[in-house]
């Protein structure tokens, strides 16, 4: 096979053509999107791997669950039964208050809410680059997870799925710098956007007049006015009210509800708009291969 480099070709020729050459293919793929299809089939194959480094953990996890006392275990089973009605009878208040809801929005003319579809997702594998905020899950487009899904844990908002596999996929936590979502103050409904500012740091709220009405400890919840998320979520808690003394502007940090530093199960939410549609893009795929 012939070479692309002889023994005299200089050394400093050889890392500019190649720098050259990644360059093109990264803008290329950029642009082009044109290796996409190549990523999906790769952390296909790769899937493997994230299910046989969480082994360890699921193992050790079931041998303590086997290892609990009789008396444990009753003990647990009598607080979940307790936990169960609890939420039961929450469960019938909230389907009279769902219908008034649905009354209201009728008489105003208002879009009816979609009813959502959840499901559990576990986490795989948690990155550790101190750049990047994203996690594997356990759940691919097999079970029908499409980009830009929302995650959330029973605290609140986590973030949203960013790319997919057969049967794995990768979620960007809110913390993210790349991430953003559209917010509203729970107790005036003034809205703005909450912006990654990495997990070790609150997040940032974008978007502020001057005059904003916002005070520390209020709750922001999703505003559903990116079509992702939908609205009534919790998202953050205000920590931090601040004006920049040289803009005259508000600098207002907020801390995520969802403890993203302890993540393990999660929940992918549908509704019947993003299901349908979703559903009819896989479809597409399989027809055109």
């Amino acid at each position: 096979m012939k070479r692309i480099f002889t023994k005299g070709t200089p050394l400093g020729f050889q890392l500019f053509v190649v720098l050259t050459l990644a360059i093109f293919l990264i803008v290329y793929d950029v642009k082009s999107r044109a290796f996409s299809i190549v990523r999906y089939y790769l952390d296909t194959i790769i899937s493997p791997l994230y299910y046989i480094s969480n082994s360890p953990r699921v193992t050790f996890d079931s041998l303590a669950e086997m290892s609990k006392t009789r008396l444990e275990i009753s003990a647990e089973n009598m607080d979940l039964k307790y936990e169960l009605k609890s939420q039961q009878s929450e469960l019938l208040q909230l389907a009279y208050l769902k219908k008034e809801n649905n009354r209201l929005r009728d008489l105003l003319g208002s879009p009816l809410q979609h009813d959502e579809f959840k499901k559990v997702a576990q986490v795989l594998l948690a990155d550790t680059d101190p750049y990047l905020y994203q996690i594997v899950l356990n759940k691919g487009t097999k079970d029908e997870v499409f980009v830009g899904q929302p995650v959330l844990d029973e605290k609140g908002i986590v973030g949203q799925i960013y790319k997919t596999a057969y049967s794995t996929s990768r979620a960007i936590l809110v913390c993210d710098y790349q991430h953003a979502v559209p917010v509203q103050i729970l107790r005036n409904d003034m809205r703005m956007v909450a912006v990654g500012n990495g997990c070790n740091n609150d997040l940032l709220l974008d978007f502020l007049p001057n005059n904003v009405d916002i005070q520390v400890g209020d709750v922001l919840v999703t505003s559903g006015l990116d079509g992702r998320f939908p609205e009534g979520y919790p998202v953050a808690t205000v920590s931090s009210v601040k004006l920049d003394i040289h803009g005259s502007t508000p600098i207002i940090s907020a801390t995520p509800t969802a403890d993203l530093k302890r993540l393990r199960y999660l929940l992918l939410l549908w509704n019947d708009k993003n299901k349908s549609a979703n559903a009819k893009e896989t479809q597409e795929v399989l027809n055109n291969e």
